[in-house]
Order: structure tokens, then C-alpha cells, then sequence
């Protein structure tokens, strides 16, 4: 590859790599690597952030942790157009602007409802995880699967992530 791909993962993606292991937790490490690029808004992280204290019982610190570790590799980019298409799921259209921004090569989404039934956006494929990791997994490096991210532990601290080939059952979060 002559660049690294531009990638915008949505906040189920990130999610499901923050809580379990699996290949939402593959894409993200590939973002974390460099071997891909990783692009946010503040919409995604507000609302990956919203979603981590309602559904997962995260307090402020941290998520405040989570999106510091995020911003350190990700780029984040402001959004200069407006995308209404999904009015059902107006966070999907977020995504959807975000990647417009990005000018991204992909969209990685677990959305089966709303983002991946559109195949693509303006170009811009909407691929499954296991559908990405698929795609990119014969230009990598071994070296790229053996991050880990911040969990966070039973009683709530924050702890290194287990390394992927771990196969600790985790918890699932179904799409929208």
C-alpha cells in the first residue's frame, strides 16, 4: 500500500473493540498500528462516550481515559457537510459525515440495519469487520495483532486490554 487506508469505524465498531475481544478489537489495532488511519468527530466520541456511562457503567474519568487514548492515534476531523439520509438513526448520519471529511477509503460498521444494507456511500465502501480485517489482513504484519486497549476491570478501573488471541467471552453490544 502507498498510503495507509483511511478508515472511520462507527460507535458500535468502537464499542465492541473497547469491550471484547474479536474483530472490531482487529480493526481498531490495525488504526492503532498505522497500518490503517483511524478518523473521528467529536459527534462519534460524544457519543461512544455517552454510551460507555449509560449502557457499561463507565464514570467520567474513564471515559475521559478512553477518548484521550483515541484522539492519540485518530484524527479528528469537523465535519463541513451535513448528511440526513438515515432520518430512522440520525447518529449513523454522523458517520456518514465524518467519512465525507475524511475523505475515507472505508466505512467499518456492525450496523446491520441502517449503514451496511447501503454497501456504500459516495464511493466509499461500508464494510463488516470481518469483512475489513478480510480485506487487509495479507498486507500486514503479525506485529499489528498484539495491542491492547484500556478495559475496564470488575470493579471499574481501568486496566490494559487482553491481547487478542485471548478467548475470554467478553460481552456482545448489538447494533442500533
Amino acid at each position: 500500500m502507498n498510503r495507509p487506508l483511511r478508515v472511520v469505524l462507527d460507535t458500535n465498531v468502537l464499542i465492541s473493540a473497547i469491550i471484547a475481544d474479536g474483530r472490531p478489537r482487529r480493526v481498531l489495532e490495525l488504526c492503532r498500528s498505522g497500518d490503517t488511519v483511524l478518523y473521528l468527530s467529536d459527534a462519534i466520541l460524544a457519543e461512544l462516550g455517552e454510551v460507555m456511562r449509560r449502557k457499561f457503567g463507565w464514570n467520567s474519568g474513564q471515559v475521559s481515559v478512553l477518548l484521550n487514548e483515541l484522539r492519540a492515534f485518530a484524527v479528528t476531523v469537523t465535519p463541513g457537510r451535513r448528511v440526513t439520509l438515515i432520518a430512522c438513526d440520525p447518529a449513523d448520519n454522523r458517520v456518514l459525515e465524518c467519512a465525507l471529511e475524511a475523505r475515507a477509503d472505508v466505512i467499518v460498521s456492525g450496523d446491520t440495519r441502517h449503514l451496511q444494507p447501503l454497501g456504500s456511500f459516495e464511493s466509499m465502501p461500508i464494510l463488516s469487520p470481518t469483512g475489513f480485517v478480510a480485506q487487509v489482513r495479507g498486507h500486514l504484519t503479525s506485529e499489528v495483532w498484539t495491542w491492547g486497549l484500556m478495559q475496564p476491570s470488575r470493579n471499574g478501573a481501568l486496566r490494559p486490554g487482553r491481547r487478542p488471541e485471548s478467548r475470554s467471552p467478553g460481552r456482545w453490544l448489538p447494533a442500533c
